[in-house]
């Protein structure tokens, strides 16, 4: 498998550099670093510029070196507990300045009037004064660099180790020279060195722009090579379903499919044509109609008698699409669901009827990739929220299938760049389209001061006959962080709205206990839930209008628009309410934005860019590559070109 950050291969141990011997590579071993690889790839962390400046050309404020001649004795004050100011005067180029020196009294010795001098410190114009930071005694100048070494060792003594790897490494893996002249590259071995030992600003520059490509197109290349393995090329995976019956049970349906959704049928059938294994992502917004899409497919495969597996990330989530598979298939199709509270003897009921083929579609949490599970022929597996779920658990699920067709879904909008970088290796089906007839979601922010206008307004909706979310960041009472816990808040609307109104849900409950809860709400019985986040994704009940979260300046865009599509999943006027003292710039963004947009990508666009890649899920995924220099969510020009160059080099097998 290609690997993104070498320059040779085989790599070498660092234990052939000079200056490295047993306790040095042991340090180095603790930051990472074992080979020559990681030695010429552990770029430094901050440049500063040691260059000397012409005090006539330098900007107030700057940091700068500058040198001359000491005019006057350096002279030391002490002060407040051992504090210390050494000043002193000094001629830089005509220009007479005043230097000092915060706590660094040893330094004096070293000061000596009517010598030379060359020093680096902030420079204050107005004043002519140079708040001083270090001596230079190195006569070169030019850029110093600092290695994030974690204490293990000084900077200079790790570019030490550097020097020696130019001088061992082999560098024969490299950018092709086509895509360096075409894009205007070094080589990487010239890049990597400048990036240690920098020459100016310019070469810096364009050797930052070279790794970056060099790592984008190295991933991409990865991608490729993962998505050859997982391309098996077998007839057995070809589902020849009967076209004209799942035509007429489309035509069944009591709605018009959304272009959208017809476009995403169709990929994920002609997927089921070929002899390749599927490995397709479906990627919607909330309310999108992925379910049905993946519903079709499912029946597509029921045709010619085999199964479907779809697997989800919790009980609740299950309950949910389990009932919708029931309500749109009603008598065509044998459905069944396996969770982690389903009873022990209708669990060996369900296996047993598994295993003999009788079921078409089986619904389930993690517990189905659990050992006892055994199907007749499992030929469509579709995992939503794959995000959720680790590799190896996505794999148990799929090393059960007679035919490996493996659909995902998620209903977290993914921009674009992350996409690429981390399903990459899949083909994306999207749907943008929003079913007919839906409205709007009005969203608005408010304050804690505002409460009684916001549980007036949740009133207003429950008055209609509508249901209503609360939503609470936390279980518990936070010591540390002014929070409303939801059993506060639940507190509230029961006092408002009286113990018949209002139920309570969250994370620590018993599945029996979060379920009846669950059911006593979608059934009308209790129109208000307060609940944590586990109401986040999948919860599907159409009476609901209103939604208020709590706190919302603690989650990311992307959890607020999951959250915000609970509701307005039906033809009524619905409403998001953001409550919030959000103090922070970034955070009073974030309710700008929500209540500016309703879109999907358009948040998940503007998460990222807030967020980060690593943690725009919520948790970081181990699946994201960890790029040097390169940055996914400023770099995806560079991205996208690198992903077409890769997809061609791999195509043409001259993999360089």
């Amino acid at each position: 498998m290609t690997r993104i950050h070498a320059v040779q291969s085989p790599d070498k141990s660092v234990l052939e550099l000079k200056g490295v011997g047993e306790k040095v590579a042991e340090k180095l071993a603790t930051i990472g670093i074992n080979g020559i690889n990681d030695v010429l790839f552990h770029l430094p962390s901050s440049y500063t510029d040691q260059s000397v400046v012409d005090l006539n050309q330098a900007d107030n404020g700057a940091n700068i070196t500058v040198e001359g001649t000491v005019k006057t004795e350096p002279q030391i004050a002490f002060f407040r507990k051992g504090k210390s100011r050494l000043t002193f005067f000094m001629d830089a180029n005509g220009i007479y300045v005043k230097v000092t020196f915060f706590n660094q009294p040893y330094l004096k010795k070293n000061i000596v009037n009517g010598e030379f001098i060359r020093l680096y410190g902030k420079f204050n114009r107005h004043r002519l004064e140079i708040n001083g930071q270090k001596l230079i005694y190195d006569a070169s100048g030019g850029m110093y660099v600092k290695y994030p070494l974690a204490g293990v060792m000084q900077s200079k003594t790790f570019q030490k180790i550097v020097s020696s790897a130019f001088e061992v490494a082999t560098f024969n893996i490299d950018i092709a020279e086509d895509l360096r002249a075409k894009y205007k590259l070094m080589p990487i071995k010239d890049a990597l060195y400048e990036m240690h030992f920098p020459s100016s600003q310019e070469s810096t520059d364009l050797a930052r722009r070279t790794i970056k490509f060099f790592e984008l197109y190295k991933y991409q290349l990865m991608i490729m090579e993962k998505r050859q393995l997982e391309r098996i090329r077998s007839e057995r995976f070809i589902v020849d379903y009967d076209i004209q019956r799942l035509k007429g049970f489309i035509d069944t349906l009591p709605f018009e499919l959304t272009n959208d959704q017809k476009m995403s049928v169709n990929d994920i059938c002609r997927d089921l044509k070929q002899n390749i294994s599927m490995h397709r992502l479906l990627q919607g917004d909330v309310g999108s109609g992925k379910t049905i899409v993946a519903g079709i497919c499912v029946y597509a495969v029921k045709t010619i008698g085999e199964q479907s597996a779809v697997m989800v990330p919790t009980e609740v989530l299950a309950n949910q699409h389990y009932q919708s598979f029931l309500d749109t298939f009603k008598d065509r199709l044998v459905i069944e669901k396996l969770t982690g509270s389903t009873k022990p003897k209708e669990k060996r009921e369900i296996l047993e009827r598994l295993k003999n083929g009788e079921i078409d579609l089986i619904v389930g949490t993690h517990a189905l990739f659990e050992d006892d599970v055994v199907f007749n022929k499992l030929s469509f597996t579709i995992i939503d929220e794959q995000h959720r779920f680790g590799v190896k658990q996505r794999q148990r699920l799929n090393d059960k299938a007679y035919r490996k067709n493996v659909l995902y879904m998620t209903a977290t909008p993914i921009p674009r760049t992350l996409s690429i970088t981390t399903y990459g290796d899949m083909d994306v089906s999207l749907i943008k389209e929003m079913p007919a007839g839906r409205i709007p979601i009005e969203t608005s922010w408010r304050r804690f001061n505002e409460i009684d206008d916001v549980l007036n307004s949740v009133k207003a909706e429950v008055d209609k006959g509508h249901s209503a979310y609360i939503v609470a960041p936390l279980i518990e009472e936070s010591e540390t962080l002014d929070l409303k816990n939801v059993y506060e808040i639940y507190s509230v609307f029961e006092e408002k709205f009286g113990d018949d109104e209002v139920i309570l849900v969250h994370g620590r409950m018993k599945a029996e206990e979060k379920n009846a809860a669950m059911a006593a709400f979608e059934s009308l019985e209790k129109p208000i839930l307060v609940s944590t986040t586990v109401i986040e994704v999948g919860i599907n009940v159409p009476n609901a209008t209103s939604i208020v979260i709590f706190n919302a300046e603690r989650f990311g865009l992307s959890t607020l628009h999951q959250l915000r599509g609970r509701v307005g999943r039906s033809d009524k006027k619905s409403y998001c309410v953001l409550v919030s003292d959000a103090a922070t710039d970034n955070a009073k963004l974030r309710m700008e934005i929500m209540t500016s947009t309703t879109d999907g990508f358009l948040l998940s666009e503007r998460d990222l860019e807030m967020r980060g890649p690593g943690d725009f899920f919520g948790v970081r995924q181990s699946g994201l590559p960890q790029f040097k220099v390169a940055d996914i969510t400023e770099d995806y020009r560079i991205l996208e070109v690198a992903r077409l160059e890769a997809i061609e080099r791999y195509e043409k097998k001259s993999l360089k």
